[in-house]
């Protein structure tokens, strides 16, 4: 069976494209994540979670299209504050383990001048951490507001 949300540890919400695309009303994008695969990071949408049992256990996985590693002139230009990346869809699915989703991020598409193409660039939400250490969860704070 799959499923849409995946709550983080840090007390976000992920959500994934396959619900998110069936929605009528335009839901809140978060099914772009932060990942930390082998040993490095990495950004991905997030198509859908799933359980799985191997060797008698049970285990949750998502299937990510990861995108590209960010356009290296441009992270350099920018002293790395501008990571931007090319959206590859299906051409780079990978399952993962759900532990290796670190963040919620929102990629914006944008065309840079001078850089052929659509990149996405990443926007990190500021303050999560002391978010975290005061034991307040995101979707708490999204409810207030409404």
């Amino acid at each position: 069976t799959k499923w849409a949300r995946l709550r983080l540890p840090n007390g976000q919400v992920t959500r994934s494209a396959w619900k998110e695309r069936a929605m009528t009303k335009q839901p809140r994008m978060a099914r772009n994540v932060k990942l930390l695969l082998d040993g490095q990071t990495a950004i991905g949408e997030v198509y859908f979670y799933f359980n799985m049992t191997i060797h008698d256990r049970r285990k949750t996985f998502a299937m990510v299209s990861v995108y590209s590693d960010p356009h290296q002139d441009l992270l350099q230009r920018s002293f790395h504050t501008v990571f931007a990346c090319h959206h590859r869809g299906d051409n780079s699915l990978r399952l993962i383990e759900i532990c290796a989703i670190q963040s919620v991020v929102a990629m914006v598409p944008h065309q840079f001048p001078g850089i052929n193409g659509t990149l996405y660039y990443l926007i990190e939400r500021p303050g999560l951490d002391i978010i975290r250490i005061g034991g307040i969860n995101e979707e708490d704070i999204l409810d207030e507001d409404l």
